[in-house]
């Protein structure tokens, strides 16, 4: 090779290596501009762990490498939210740390597990889909924490009765004392619900609220008298007479009335007690045969004729039809005798004679003004106690009515009498 020929290849050469020594530095220059714009570019990350945040400034474009930079430790089930983290500009990261959860399915199935995340994510997890019927114990929307318990519980349409409204309602809660609880109806001491307050509740259950009060409760019944009948020889035979009339008692009963709602259910019988006895109607009946009258002349006793006693009726007494006196205290009925005792003294010194009578002091007393009819109609008239009879002290008759023969005595002989006390 000649000499310019080599003369150029050496120029050549010389160029080449000025042309490569110029990329290279070109080349330098480029890459370390390169270097010095990535060192430059960082951007802000919000870490959110809860309610903490953590601030970093980071050159990192790996969500796991900026947490790792912030010095926040990462579990193996934690789990980091990515939704608004954009690489190289500023965002945030959400860390859902693991937790034990416990998860109890509407029929009772409970599950123990590992999550992170909220308690929509959790629920949706386990397959369960939220109704108007299905709802969550806890709010959706809460971050599930450490040891939560979430319970998946179902609602139910149930009807209350009480107070005379029909209630038509939906619950959450167990049982019929829950619901109680929850519409603020309380029972009474003797208040009942049906079904019982302990029945767990199911769906279109009915419940009745049975207000209930025991009333004491009182009523009155009549006892009928009863009737007695006693045989009487004051009283003519064939007829009778009521000596005592008859009264009903008084039964009164108590009952303990069970109310339901306003309406007597049940009544239960305490106690029966006879408040006022009862008082026996008495009738006398009649024994005493009629004495038939004998013809003694002026002695003759007759039915409804002219007084026996000789003793004048005070004029401010007046005698009316049937030979019954107007006016007058009371009666007795009793059995009158007869007797004669001519020239005779009463008890009460007195003389005898007819309307001076011998009677029981201590029953009639002494100076007692009388007016005695028999009861077959023979008008004996005005009459004074005034002597003492042997067989009247001993109860045989009720008084011994003096006559002015014995004569008049055996026609008299025993009678019934009425004795109208002046």
């Amino acid at each position: 090779m000649n000499q310019n020929i080599k003369g150029q290849v050496k120029a050549t050469r010389r160029i080449a290596v000025r042309v490569t020594a110029i990329i290279l530095a070109v080349a330098i220059l480029c890459a370390g501009t390169a270097f010095a714009a990535t060192s430059e570019t960082s951007y802000i990350v919000d870490i959110y762990e809860g309610s903490q945040v953590t601030r970093i400034e980071t050159t990192e474009t790996v969500a796991e490498k900026v947490v790792a930079e912030a010095e926040i430790q990462l579990s193996e089930n934690d789990r980091l939210i990515l939704d608004d983290f954009n690489p190289g500009k500023d965002s945030r990261i959400e860390i859902y740390r693991a937790c034990q959860v416990t998860f109890v399915h509407a029929d009772g199935k409970t599950i123990d597990t590992i999550f992170a995340g909220t308690v929509a994510e959790l629920i949706e997890s386990q397959g369960v889909t939220l109704s108007d019927t299905l709802f969550s114990s806890v709010n959706v929307n809460a971050v599930v924490t450490n040891n939560l318990r979430v319970e998946i519980i179902s609602a139910y349409d149930i009807i209350i009765n009480v107070d005379g409204e029909e209630k038509a309602l939906q619950t959450t809660v167990k049982t019929v004392g829950d619901v109680l609880t929850e519409q603020g109806i309380t029972l009474d001491e003797d208040d009942e619900v049906s079904p019982s307050a302990d029945t767990v509740l199911s769906n279109n259950l009915v419940i009745d609220v049975l207000r209930v009060e025991y009333v004491t409760r009182e009523t009155e019944e009549k006892i009928p008298f009863t009737t007695e009948k006693v045989n009487s020889s004051a009283l003519n035979k064939g007829t009778e007479k009521v000596s005592q009339k008859g009264v009903n008692g008084v039964k009164t009963i108590t009952y303990k009335d069970r109310v339901v709602n306003g309406v007597v259910e049940s009544s239960e019988l305490v106690s029966e007690e006879v408040t006022k006895e009862p008082v026996k109607e008495i009738i006398k009946v009649g024994t005493l045969v009629k004495q038939t009258s004998t013809k003694l002349g002026n002695n003759k006793i007759e039915k409804n004729g002219k007084p026996i006693s000789e003793l004048q009726l005070p004029s401010k007494y007046s005698i009316g039809a049937n030979n019954v006196p107007t006016e007058y205290k009371y009666t007795i009925e009793g059995r009158g005798a007869a007797y004669c005792i001519p020239g005779g003294i009463t008890a009460t010194g007195r003389p005898v004679k007819p309307g001076y009578i011998a009677v029981n002091p201590k029953q009639i007393p002494y100076g007692t003004e009388m007016w005695i009819v028999s009861n077959d109609g023979v008008v004996y008239g005005y009459a004074i106690a005034a002597d003492t009879g042997g067989f009247v002290k001993k109860g045989y008759f009720t008084c011994d009515l003096y006559m002015n023969s014995t004569e008049q005595c055996y026609q008299w002989g025993d009678r019934g009498v009425t004795i109208y006390v002046l």
